[in-house]
């Protein structure tokens, strides 16, 4: 109470002109304080979606998308298709043409992957030319026409360089127990369909 009643006689002792200067300074500095709050908000925000964010095409990373496996492993987002898709000619497109022209086809066909799939499909870059897509919902039919959709898109792009990938998929009804097993099998079918083709450097 005795040191109260010291900064009352204090606050009667000012000036009114010290008092306006002190509530002034008070709102400066509350304002540097929201001003600081705000920028620590945007800088976790920011680490937060690099975190789970291919810093190269803007699409989730391989981390998020091992994430959303699991977590959309349910019977309510059953069928849960996976395609996988591989650039077939990155490391020729790198060892001919340099890293530059490489990481230019990489978001060349990141866009087209991002402009064919809905918002709830997870579409992740998982390697150097690999991407996935984890697609809740859907069937066989729709898998399979996306991805003759996907292929339609790279091979009438108007990029200079040839575009081309190989796919695999699978769905998953439930006869898996583990998501990690659709994965396979769809990395798989990618692979028999890139083995098929006789690309330099692929």
């Amino acid at each position: 109470m005795a040191v109260l009643r010291q900064y009352r006689i204090e606050d009667e002792n000012k000036t009114q002109e010290q008092l306006i200067n002190e509530v002034c300074e008070l709102r400066r500095q509350v304002a540097e304080l929201k001003k600081i709050v705000i920028e620590y908000k945007r800088l976790e925000e920011k680490l937060k979606y690099l975190s789970f964010h291919d810093s190269l095409t803007g699409l989730y990373n391989r981390n998020y998308f091992e994430e959303e496996m699991k977590r959309l492993n349910t019977t309510r987002k059953y069928p849960v298709g996976i395609i996988i898709i591989d650039i077939d000619n990155l490391k020729f497109v790198n060892d001919t043409f340099g890293h530059v022209k490489g990481d230019e086809l990489i978001k060349y066909v990141a866009n087209i992957l991002s402009s064919i799939f809905r918002k709830e499909d997870v579409v992740a870059r998982i390697g150097g030319d690999e991407f996935a897509v984890i697609l809740p919902n859907v069937n066989e039919k729709i898998v399979q026409s996306l991805c003759k959709r996907i292929k339609d898109n790279c091979n009438r792009n108007n990029n200079p360089l040839k575009v081309s990938v190989s796919l695999g998929y699978a769905v998953q009804y439930g006869q898996y127990e583990d998501i990690k097993e659709v994965f396979k099998t769809a990395d798989s079918r990618m692979y028999k369909d890139k083995n098929g083709k006789k690309w330099a450097g692929s």
